[in-house]
């Protein structure tokens, strides 16, 4: 198993032998002003002189600090540091199929809804429009002069749903890279499949690998060599970064060791190039004053590219853009380019950064779409789950689904949150077909996987009798697990409780969550009768909107309120509702 946070995990999946995993914190190491950076770049140095290993974490707004000239750039307010050092104890080098067998063995004991983790609501802090006129301004100022290149970045928001390193272990099977990190602090938590090196020692050698140029994974690689753009592109940051190293190593000691090479990914390819420096002998604060950020993700000339940035990005960057990595306690080190990186804050609040390098003839359009096609790796591993909706069918009448609507209304906003393709039309027109040519009262189940594809099928629905009986569960929810929020196939317990239930002769059981707050039942939702007045629990209590209960809010049938276990007992009446059976009146076993 993994350690307890804090940690941190370096993995490369495309060496076996690869992975450093660092644990036993010492202390941590923090950087907020100009003052402090040369004195927290040597404790860093001393920490690996005492035989310590390294976890940093820079982020891109250090940068303005290693230059005077943008020093008045920093924003007045910056809530996190600039940069975060952990110092480890012990670090242990281990294969992939150690990792692998390590985050396995750390997952097993969680619960379903915690193992099923992935990112929800995940949408750009920025529209298409106001993209279009930030890149037709880098243009202009391009034309004018002021640089060639400008990397411009936007950020896009979301939710963590389930546990961080389940999320970072789906990634991990989606996403080979040799960049890869997983940083717990016990607070918050970065997770990185970055495929982009950005600078390694090893002894007296500097080697940077800066990734430029992208292209579909579905399109021809050799479209990506032979494209003028993308070569310019890479050829222009390569120069920038010998120019840099050549601050740090005699004439002479700076080669390009490949220029323009094309690497596969699952949904792209991208085009690198890898530079060294030997000998180097310079300390860390004078290697990071002279490469840091890296010129693949600010442009050149760098100074004025940044200042550009600053200009037209609505928000700091943080760790996306900064730098990623390890150092040994032999003075070896190696950094990412933290992109394709995602920081969870407390309560599952997601960022992930995501930008393209603009140049003279940039079409706006096609940067858009390569920017929503690198953030596409966060949604491309298979959940682990289906959405579901179970619809009451009539086949006899004119309209066989009379709530059809609604269950459709709902599966669409689960999957445009849980990104899924969800293609309604055909979905509506499968149903139909279903229904066609059936007789009698039907339980239809549509099944709906991440990739659009799903399958229905009808059984009779059968009678109920006459006297209902509900229990309680003895399990409690979490109000604050998203996944509640959606009609899955992710329902483990409910299942298992259910069956017992019904194997006892009760109809359904009800859930309360961990704050003592009456939720949902396993197949219906709650309705309490109070003083004449129907209440069902909000869904901040955490449970499904399901389509029966949100029917009878928007009529005014019912109203929300929190309800706990003596309200419930108190009610002069209680029922369970859902789509398939409408509202029935049970009896508290």
């Amino acid at each position: 198993m993994l350690p307890t946070p804090p940690f941190a995990l370096f993995d490369d999946n495309q060496d076996d032998a690869g992975d450093l995993l660092l644990s036993d914190l010492r202390h941590t190491l923090q950087c907020t002003r100009a003052d402090d950076i040369d004195s927290t770049f040597a404790a860093i140095e001393a920490a690996q002189a005492a035989g310590h290993w390294v976890a940093l974490a820079a982020a891109y707004e250090l940068g303005y600090l290693l230059e005077p000239r943008l020093v008045p750039l920093l924003p007045a307010k910056h809530d996190a540091p600039l940069l975060t050092a952990w110092v480890f104890a012990r670090g242990q080098r281990r294969s992939a199929a150690q990792t692998a067998d390590d985050i396995a063995a750390t997952l097993a004991p969680l619960c379903e809804h915690q193992r099923l983790a992935g990112v929800m609501d995940l949408a750009p802090t920025l529209d298409a429009g106001r993209y279009r006129a930030a890149v037709e301004r880098i243009r202009a100022l391009i034309h004018a002069g002021d640089c060639y290149q400008a990397n411009y970045t936007f950020a896009l928001t979301g939710r963590c749903y389930g546990a961080p390193l389940a999320l970072y272990e789906r990634l991990r099977r989606a996403q080979p890279v040799r960049y890869g990190a997983y940083i717990a602090d016990g607070r918050h938590h970065l997770l990185s499949r970055s495929p982009e090196l950005f600078i390694q020692r090893c002894g007296r050698r500097l080697i940077c690998r800066p990734m430029k140029g992208t292209a579909p994974r579905t399109s021809d690689p050799q479209a990506l060599v032979a494209s003028a753009k993308n070569r310019a592109e890479n050829v222009m940051i390569v120069d920038l970064i010998r120019n840099d190293l050549g601050r740090l190593a005699p004439a002479g000691g700076v080669r390009v060791e490949s220029l323009c090479d094309i690497e596969p990914y699952p949904s792209v390819w991208q085009m690198t190039s890898t530079v060294s420096a030997e000998p180097v002998s310079a300390g860390l604060s004078e290697i990071f004053r002279a490469l840091f950020p890296c010129g693949s993700v600010t442009g050149a000339p760098r100074i004025r590219a940044m200042e550009i940035i600053r200009e037209l990005e609505t928000q700091p960057r943080g760790i996306y853009c900064g730098a990623l990595g390890w150092l040994a306690p032999n003075g070896d080190f190696r950094f990412n380019v933290p992109i394709r990186t995602l920081t969870i804050a407390p309560h599952g609040r997601v960022h992930l950064g995501i930008g393209s390098g603009i140049v003279a003839d940039s079409d706006p359009e096609d940067e858009w779409r390569e920017c929503l096609l690198k953030s596409s790796f966060v949604h491309r591993a298979p959940p682990g789950f289906a959405l579901i909706e179970t619809l009451r069918c009539q086949p006899a009448d004119a309209n066989p689904y009379p709530l059809l609507e609604r269950h459709l209304a709902r599966l669409a906003r689960s999957a445009h949150a849980l990104g899924f393709a969800c293609d309604l039309p055909a979905l509506r027109a499968a149903l139909l077909r279903e229904a066609d040519g059936r007789s009698g009262t039907l339980r239809v189940r549509l099944q709906l996987e991440a990739d659009g594809r799903c399958s229905i099928g009808a059984t009779p629905l059968d009678d109920l009798p006459d006297n209902l009986s509900v229990t309680l569960s003895p399990h409690r929810l979490r109000a604050d697990d998203p996944l509640l929020r959606h009609k899955t196939t992710a329902r483990s317990l409910y299942d298992r409780d259910l069956t017992q239930a019904m194997a006892a002769g009760h109809f359904d059981l009800l859930y309360f969550n961990e704050r003592g707050q009456l939720c949902e039942g396993a197949r219906s939702s709650v309705f309490v009768e109070l003083d004449g007045q129907l209440w069902t629990p909000p869904l901040a209590c955490g449970l499904l909107d399901g389509v029966w209960r949100r029917k009878m809010l928007d009529e005014g049938r019912a109203r929300e309120r929190v309800l706990t276990l003596a309200e419930l007992r108190a009610a002069s009446a209680l029922y369970l509702g859902n789509a398939l059976r409408g509202l029935l009146r049970v009896q508290l076993s």
